[in-house]
């Protein structure tokens, strides 16, 4: 992840990046949801509705990463917590990467699937997107299993990114949960600091004032 260390004052991600990472979060969610439902549907007719909704939004969660991934390109990051160690670093680095390469990767298993089982992807019921391969029954097969694997490891890295924010708030005390929270959501702790400073500081003042006062008239 590119930070920023012009702009120690930074502490939370623009409003575009927290819009973009709780939009992805929902339609990821989504996604697992209505795959999962698909085994509970009470028809053919149900089951092909669910499949073509997760297909489409899958579609969805890859263009927006895509404009995630351009929208990077143009923001500034607030610093990393300053006693964070480097090893930490490193992984949070990394596995962000990873979640991005499994968010771009899955909608094009999902796709090439469809083309091998012989269909066309439709998106929303609005429209067919060109296909990529011709029919494969067996290659069809392949990817599925590729796909639902690769769902099973996002689905993972996803906990782990979650339980690594919570860790943070929760045991480190740190703002990293803070600086992705939606607009809103986030305490002003400069804010806070800065008055309870000023709070402190008032008795100390007054005090080293009145003596200087004293020290003049005697």
């Amino acid at each position: 992840m590119l930070r920023t260390d012009g702009d120690p004052e930074l502490r939370v991600f623009d409003p575009v990046i927290r819009f973009l990472h709780w939009l992805t979060l929902f339609l990821v969610t989504t996604i697992f949801v209505l795959a999962f439902s698909v085994h509970f549907a009470s028809s053919n007719e149900q089951a092909r509705t669910l499949i073509q909704l997760h297909r489409s939004l899958g579609v969805t969660v890859w263009v927006v990463t895509l404009g995630r991934l351009a929208w990077r390109q143009f923001s500034r990051f607030p610093n990393w917590p300053a006693d964070m160690p480097q090893a930490m670093r490193f992984a949070a680095h990394w596995s962000e990467y990873a979640l991005y390469a499994l968010l771009l990767t899955q909608p094009i298993l999902w796709l090439l699937q469809t083309n091998a089982h012989g269909e066309r992807a439709n998106v929303f019921f609005l429209g067919q997107l060109p296909a990529l391969i011709g029919r494969d029954p067996p290659l069809a097969k392949q990817f599925l299993a590729v796909h639902q694997t690769v769902g099973l490891i996002l689905l993972g890295l996803i906990a782990l990114h979650g339980l690594a924010a919570l860790y943070h708030h929760f045991w480190r005390h740190d703002d990293t949960l803070e600086a992705m929270l939606p607009q809103g959501m986030t305490r002003r702790v400069p804010q806070e600091r800065s008055h309870e400073d000023s709070r402190a500081s008032w008795p100390s003042g007054a005090v080293a004032g009145r003596l200087r006062g004293v020290r003049k008239g005697g």
